[in-house]
């Protein structure tokens, strides 16, 4: 293209031609387009076709925008406008775009002062101002995503720490308002002034590295009140897009709770512990299923013959001499199971002072349970029974020996007694025979005391004897109560045998039983008339129960009733005579028979004695 640059007019429509900024210019009150260089047709998505037309015809998209409103008034003030980032929709490639531009539309007027057209210079800032939307855009989001986070977040910026967001989670835990917002961290919470937090602030400023804080405690005012809190929370430093530091961005969780919490639990723990140190009876504390010992006080390490250097070992490391003892697998089985182990006179060796001894122990091992009901530990507590042990051992063994010794002369008088009662009945003295007689009925009891003494010391020593044999269950029962029938007036007892049952067991001990349960009912129920035996098999079982109509046993006390040397009390305070041996000794026949035995009973009404055996084979 030849240029003719001393044509200024030809050369000033060169220049606005080919200037990248949207020139265009506009005559008369129906703007017609006398000048639009590429830049502005390339902005209008048009081509020079446009040139001659009026704008509103070219860029029908304008009609619905303020644009030519403005230049119309431009025209008619002679004012010019200036539009700093205006949005405008134009009709680009077949459809209606968005632009943003900066523009000026400068009125031009002849020698009389009148606008004759307008000249619009524009600079296309739709790139600018969608980077900047975009920018908002995310900035928006992100604070939308801080308030709506379930943890607490703000915004600190500069290094004068201004608070410039915070979510309500955040004012929650700082115990303000919104009312805080723009204010200097500080101002809005002066209560940290001699905390750490601003320091830590700063060091997170200048350094660029983040901070976190576990279980932090901060003195918050909330509602007037100046308080102890705590906390989860990181400092973590916001950068600009030069990658140096602008702000702080606080995210913190409230722990207060569970804080307090674990400090409530670690204070209940050392109370348990001191607790159980300071427990006069030997105590311990076992956890996990390989029972590792946790907590043993003096006394307990001084039964086992250890000192503290066994806490923290399992039991079978600590106490090693308990291995193949029962004690290990049952606790483990309390801990499996979560059911209480209790024993009394138990025996245990232990290596006391470098030497294996045999000591005796009532223990309870007592299972710890959590809010779900899950075993976590277990409770051991002792008493070293060993001394009572070795007394009831000397006592038994005492009674053992006078009963035997008691027993010879004893038959031998009772023999004396039946001869001496023949020669004065023979003599026809009747009233001295019958005091003889009545001195034999006290020489039979007496021998039946000896006896129960002398089974009890067997019981004692384990060297009871027992004969098992097959016999007719029900044939024994009626040869009992027949026997039992001659030894009262006053009772009749009624039989009612429907187990045709045998069984194999010592049949001279069940005997002994079952004597044991006609004679209390006979003793125990003074003002009655009937005994009632009953036999029937149940669950493979023969039970055999006799009821009487007598005093019957508080409840309160029937748990008693198989102990040793327990007796039933009646009214007036009148003990009933006896060694409260016979029960006693008829519950060790049956458990040592495989059997059970119990009763039911209610004060002033009688009671039930129960016994039941296992059948020998299964009933046609």
């Amino acid at each position: 293209m030849q240029v003719n640059f001393r044509d200024k007019s030809e050369l000033f429509n060169i220049l606005i031609e080919e200037s990248e900024m949207p020139i265009g210019l506009y005559v008369g009150e129906k703007l017609v387009i006398e000048v639009a260089n590429k830049a502005i047709l390339k902005a209008w998505g048009k081509d020079g076709m446009v040139v001659g037309m009026e704008l509103a015809e070219a860029l029908p998209e304008l009609n619905d925008q303020p644009f030519l409103e403005i230049l119309k008034n431009v025209i008619k003030t002679g004012i010019a406008y200036e539009g700093k980032e205006a949005k405008v929709q134009l009709m680009n490639d077949g459809f209606l775009k968005t632009f943003y531009f900066d523009f000026v539309y400068k009125p031009l007027k002849n020698s009389d002062g009148m606008v004759w057209a307008i000249l619009n210079n524009a600079t296309d800032v739709t790139e600018l101002v969608n980077a900047r939307i975009k920018v908002s855009e995310k900035e928006k989001l992100f604070r939308q995503m801080i308030y709506d986070a379930p943890v607490a977040i703000g915004i600190l910026r500069g290094r004068e720490l201004i608070i410039e967001d915070a979510n309500d989670e955040l004012l929650k835990i700082w115990g303000k308002k919104k009312n805080i917002i723009g204010l200097k961290l500080v101002d809005g919470l002066p209560e940290i002034i001699n905390q750490p937090f601003p320091q830590l602030l700063l060091g997170v400023y200048n350094s660029g590295n983040p901070h976190y804080g576990y279980e932090t405690m901060a003195r918050l005012d909330k509602n007037g009140v100046l308080g102890d809190y705590y906390f989860n929370f990181v400092y973590d430093p916001i950068r600009d897009e030069k990658g140096a530091v602008s702000g702080i961005m606080v995210v913190a969780s409230e722990i207060t709770t569970q804080v307090r919490s674990i400090n409530a639990f670690k204070e209940s723990e050392a109370r348990f512990r001191n607790l159980l140190l300071d427990n006069p009876i030997a105590t311990a504390y076992y956890e996990t299923e390989d029972i590792v010992i946790k907590i043993a006080n003096n006394e307990m390490l001084k039964l086992w013959g250890k000192d503290d250097s066994i806490i923290g070992k399992t039991m079978a490391d600590g106490i090693p001499e308990l291995v193949g003892q029962p004690f290990i697998s049952i606790l483990k089985e309390v801990y499996r199971t979560g059911i209480a182990y209790h024993a009394d006179q138990q025996e245990a060796e232990l290596n006391i002072n470098g030497k294996l001894q045999k000591s005796w122990f009532n223990f309870t091992y007592k299972p710890l349970k959590d809010a779900q009901g899950r075993v976590y530990a277990i409770l051991h507590a002792a008493i070293d029974v060993t001394k009572q042990v070795q007394l009831q051992r000397q006592k038994d063994e005492f009674l053992g020996i006078a009963s035997h010794e008691l027993k010879t002369p004893v038959t031998s008088i009772k023999a004396y007694t039946q001869v001496l009662e023949r020669m004065i009945r023979d003599e026809g003295d009747s009233k001295k025979a019958n005091m003889v007689k009545r001195m034999d009925v006290q020489l039979n009891r007496l021998t039946g005391l000896i006896g129960d003494l002398l089974d009890v010391t067997k019981i004692q020593s384990g060297k009871m004897a027992f004969n098992p044999v097959k016999f007719s269950f029900d044939v024994l029962v009626q040869e009992i109560v027949d026997e039992m029938q001659h030894t009262t007036t006053q009772h009749e007892i009624l039989v009612d045998l429907k187990s045709d049952a045998e069984v194999y067991a010592d049949k001279e001990r069940i005997g002994q039983v079952m004597i044991n349960f006609l004679s209390n009912a006979i003793k125990y129920s003074n003002d009655a008339k009937h005994i009632n035996v009953s036999s029937y098999i149940e669950d493979n079982e023969v039970v055999l129960s006799v009821q009487d109509y007598g005093i019957g046993i508080p409840k309160d006390m029937q748990h008693l009733v198989f102990d040793q040397f327990y007796r039933v009390s009646g009214n007036f305070q009148h003990t009933y005579p006896g060694l409260g041996l016979g029960l006693y000794i008829s519950s060790e026949i049956v458990k040592n028979e495989g059997g059970r035995i119990w009763l039911t009973s209610k004060e002033g009404a009688g009671s039930i004695f129960y016994f039941a055996l296992k059948l020998i084979a299964p009933i046609d």
